[in-house]
């Protein structure tokens, strides 16, 4: 299955959207509760659509920027083929853990600094190839959504998490596969790289890591990505949890995601809950997105 863009009312070209990515091994429903509530403000509700995005949390993180990125821009096509109403303009991203780090990386720039991680894999002759460099820039070389001016990021693992180590997310891991429904979305010569045997190019089977390897604060990608500057003219906010009420808050945990991984610097508020992951269900987080989602609206022009 490929990312879907699933509407919550029907689309009015007035109201600004606010698209909402959940977390690994979720899916819309998990927010549902939670955008009635936001929702449930007179205000909010007459001048934002919400806007949920399914996508396949077994898939990497890359190939799942690129796919929702198409997603949106194909719904926002359809709906408003010239790109000029207010509905196409200064959007807001919230996203809830892995979708944190997806809305992340879909108003982040990555110029060249992803090519190098690609380097190591191709041998000489393939890094070469001008067809599957062109293949493979989708994933390594991407830039921030233009209409997007506002990013929520809710318990994100922006530099990955120990929890991805674990004995657990491994026996998981080692059953994850690339859903059949995105292979094609890899081009024939990247797929020739996923079955290549040493014996015939001296280099190892290209492997696509799955969604649990991408999460890990060891892997090379997550490093990389934590790195890349957000555009400049997108505010954005932190919702972090920890478990515990006392204690240093720099070595605090919400039981999946450090603190030190949550929290970005240059953020333009940062809310700490107590509370465990799913921190987004709290009535403290609520208040903080109305209060974000008011905040937005009093920058930028109501209709």
């Amino acid at each position: 299955v490929r990312p879907q863009i699933q509407l919550m009312q029907r689309y009015d070209p007035d109201r600004r959207i606010v698209v909402m990515l959940h977390g690994l091994a979720s899916s819309p429903e998990a927010w549902v509760n939670v955008a009635n509530e936001v929702l449930g403000d007179e205000t909010l509700r007459q001048h934002y659509q919400i806007w949920q995005v399914y996508f396949p949390t077994n898939a990497p993180i890359q190939l799942n920027r690129n796919a929702i990125e198409q997603a949106l821009q194909q719904t926002l096509s359809h709906f408003d083929p010239a790109g000029t109403a207010l509905a196409s303009k200064d959007m807001v991203l919230v996203g809830h853990s892995m979708g944190g780090v997806l809305a992340r990386l879909l108003v982040s720039d990555s110029g060249k600094a992803l090519w190098p991680l690609m380097a190591g894999e191709l041998e000489p002759r393939e890094a070469s190839d001008p067809t599957l460099l062109r293949e493979l820039s989708p994933y390594v070389e991407f830039h921030p959504m233009p209409q997007v001016t506002r990013a929520i990021f809710i318990a994100a693992p922006h530099r990955g998490t120990p929890f991805a180590k674990s004995r657990l997310s491994r026996h998981i891991a080692s059953f994850v596969t690339l859903p059949l429904a995105m292979l094609d979305q890899l081009g024939e010569r990247m797929l020739r790289l996923t079955q290549r045997t040493p014996a015939e190019s001296g280099k190892a089977p290209l492997r696509i890591p799955n969604s649990i390897d991408t999460l890990s604060d060891q892997n090379p990608f997550v490093r990389a990505a934590a790195r890349l500057p957000i555009r400049a003219r997108v505010r954005y906010h932190s919702i972090v949890a920890r478990e515990q009420a006392l204690g240093d808050l720099a070595q605090a945990s919400d039981g999946v995601v450090p603190y030190a991984s949550a929290h970005l610097d240059g953020a333009t508020s940062e809310k700490v809950i107590v509370s465990g992951h799913s921190v987004q269900e709290t009535p403290q987080a609520i208040l903080e997105l109305r209060r974000i989602l008011h905040e937005h609206l009093s920058s930028t022009d109501m209709p």
